[in-house]
């Protein structure tokens, strides 16, 4: 199972295009809002409906986690206290968690990235202290 995590402010084309493509390929996958209630608004006032809400025992066995980017979704994605836990559980465990465009700094900020290469969007590389920068 593969779960991309929806919070307030995502970058609807980076979350949509990824779900999209990995049902196409028959990978099951399922929506995880980050807040309150089903109902995520992407960043350019898109509303998309989540599957489920936060649930840390099968978002800690999953194949894969993916943190979508946009404005102020990352952010709301970095501030989630369950969301962290998670995330360093899964780093902890060498379990694979992939991040679009702005959302590496997510995984920067609780240290998931130190030593390692990242890319990040252009003018962000700051928030990727601790990481290797690269554009590859």
């Amino acid at each position: 199972m593969v779960y991309v995590m929806l919070a307030e402010g995502f970058e609807e084309v980076e979350a949509i295009t990824v779900i999209d493509v990995l049902r196409r390929a028959e990978v099951d996958v399922r929506t995880v809002a980050v807040t309150e209630g089903p109902v995520v608004t992407g960043a350019h006032g898109i509303p998309v409906t989540a599957d489920q809400g936060m649930d840390p025992s099968a978002l800690k066995q999953a194949e894969l986690v993916v943190l979508p980017g946009g404005m102020p979704g990352t952010l709301n994605l970095d501030a989630s206290p369950e969301l962290d836990e998670i995330l360093r559980e899964r780093a902890a465990n060498g379990q694979p968690i992939a991040a679009i465009c702005a959302a590496p700094m997510v995984l920067a900020h609780k240290g998931i990235l130190d030593g390692r290469c990242a890319t990040i969007y252009p003018g962000m590389e700051e928030e990727l202290a601790g990481a290797v920068h690269t554009e590859d």
